[in-house]
């Protein structure tokens, strides 16, 4: 340590989220642990926030369809970098299973989030809990809704479904459609699929939130009998 210098908690610098939030770099460096010591003249940087999509898609269906998260065990299905996992933890989630066949993408915060269960490299349809969830959010890419919802593992009676409802996956088209009529047969199509799953489906809406490249996106409400 050079000379006449000292060491300090990072957590004296920076807020102890945005530290485990990966979000801090010490003298170009990435530190995630609050307690790291550093040189009281080491440049730190905080980096910009992540702005997640997802977190700001299921926040509005939450409370569109006033599905109530506090206290849930949830089953994130395609969490990708945990924008609806972080929807549920914000809403008071107890627990998030986070599924999704890649790997690599979950929020660093989110891996070390003792709420939540990274089951990266996992197909819904491989998907082993060690309890019964009482909310399900589905999004995906490249597959229906209720292809998807089909494949769910056994949930809890009476559990409630938010299902994102992507018309150009949906109807397996070559490009993002924008006209009305297709835009409502995927939102039909997959309200539909879902029912003849086995679910009862509450509700749907158009999102406020778009998806890439502006796409319109929908969700579906469904309940679990029981």
């Amino acid at each position: 340590m050079p000379k006449g210098q000292t060491r300090v908690a990072l957590s004296t610098l920076v807020e102890p989220g945005l530290i485990e939030a990966g979000r801090v770099l010490v003298d170009g460096v990435c530190v995630t642990n609050p307690r790291a010591r550093v040189l009281s003249s080491a440049a730190v940087r905080v980096l910009p926030g992540i702005d997640l999509a997802g977190r700001r898609k299921l926040g509005w269906a939450l409370d569109r369809f006033g599905v109530v998260a506090a206290g849930a065990i949830v089953l994130d299905v395609g969490a990708c970098t945990g924008g609806f996992t972080t929807a549920w933890l914000d809403a008071g989630a107890a627990r998030v299973y986070a599924v999704d066949v890649g790997h690599g993408q979950l929020l660093g915060s989110l891996r070390q989030d003792p709420r939540v269960v990274n089951m990266e490299r996992t197909n819904v349809a491989a998907a082993s809990l060690d309890e019964l969830v009482s909310r399900v959010s589905v999004d995906v890419s490249y597959l229906s809704l209720g292809s998807a919802v089909a494949q769910l593992p056994p949930v809890a009676p009476g559990c409630e479904l938010l299902g994102l409802v992507k018309p150009m996956f949906e109807l397996r088209l070559a490009t993002i459609p924008s006209d009305r009529p297709t835009l409502e047969q995927a939102h039909g199509a997959a309200a539909a699929s879902v029912d003849a799953a086995g679910w009862t489906v509450l509700g749907s809406d158009e999102c406020p939130v778009r998806g890439g490249h502006g796409a319109i996106e929908f969700f579906v409400h469904a309940r679990w009998p029981g």
